[in-house]
């Protein structure tokens, strides 16, 4: 298989080189903790979900953070995470039932900082780029989220060592395209207008919503965030996704030639708000597609589309 990265030019980047460079500190501090769970305290945990004290993962502290309202059953979760007397996808598939809120962009990290030499990372940055790279797994119909990550643990750990890189700096180094683009101002001036669209589009949609203001409790269409905060809530989205569609993969294009791939703003539960926590950026296709049905049937079905 041909090398995905020029090493030397990946870790010319300053971003790239500084994370590498906080291995030692993150995995010195939070590594013997997610080993033995017992020790590891709430402020522990939501420090390690922040970037300021993991400075590697940006979108951990938005979607782990509920876990952390029982202290107990994460720390028996992580136990069961980090057991490797286990089968891996068997102790996955536990861990992923038992804290609600929590998937495996959380669990994966976990995993790595515990045992570094052992496993990768699954999450919206490192996905994408597998499946445009061509190295992404095919998984049986039917398998479960830890029999995917079985396999696609895999190809991560068989990476860095033809990489000869470790699973830290193999995770950094997904980052190279997305960091390239924001160097070159590439899309900017496109995106600022695509998210500027998205929050108005939101913003409208509530107004009229049963001919109601957007100040009022409107069903299923409340907009609960103000229309600056919307539109820093959109770029937080797009930046932890690297502009693709969260639930594709696909390159999002705000200004190209094909408008289905063009960004849209889609409610996770279609019966909800649109609030934090319930927002995605998706391509358009996929919203129309999507409708009202439930996201995970949905992305249940096409899974089964793509023989996953």
């Amino acid at each position: 298989m041909p090398l995905l990265f020029d090493n030397e030019k990946a870790l010319s980047l300053p971003e790239i080189r500084n994370s590498v460079a906080q291995r030692g500190e993150v995995l010195g501090r939070f590594g013997p903790l997610f080993r033995d769970p017992l020790r590891l305290t709430k402020q522990d945990y939501l420090d390690f979900l922040s970037l300021k004290h993991n400075h590697h993962w940006s979108g951990l502290e938005r979607l782990g953070r509920p876990a952390a309202e029982n202290m107990g059953n994460l720390k028996d979760a992580i136990a069961t995470l980090v057991d490797e007397s286990q089968p891996l996808a068997e102790r996955f598939d536990k861990s992923l039932e038992q804290i609600d809120g929590v998937s495996w962009a959380t669990l994966t990290p976990i995993l790595l900082v515990a045992y570094p030499e052992s496993y990768g990372v699954w999450n919206g940055t490192s996905e994408p780029e597998m499946r445009e790279r061509g190295v992404w797994p095919s998984f049986p119909r039917g398998s479960s989220e830890g029999e995917k990550y079985e396999l696609i643990n895999a190809v991560l750990v068989n990476l860095a060592r033809e990489h000869r890189v470790d699973l830290w700096t193999l995770d950094a180094l997904w980052w190279v395209s997305k960091l390239e683009r924001q160097n070159t101002g590439h899309y900017k001036n496109d995106w600022f207008k695509a998210v500027w669209i998205m929050a108005n589009q939101a913003e409208q949609t509530a107004k009229q919503s049963n001919g109601q203001t957007v100040d009022r409790k409107i069903k299923n269409k409340d907009l609960r965030l103000s229309k600056e905060a919307l539109i820093s809530h959109l770029e937080e989205l797009l930046d932890e996704a690297d502009h693709r569609c969260a639930i594709t993969g696909l390159n999002l294009q705000p200004n190209g030639p094909d408008d289905q791939l063009r960004p849209s703003l889609d409610r996770i539960n279609s019966d909800g708000h649109y609030e934090a926590g319930n927002l995605q950026v998706v391509a358009r296709f996929i919203n129309a597609w999507k409708s009202d049905s439930m996201d995970g049937e949905f992305r249940r079905l096409l899974a089964m589309v793509r023989h996953e």
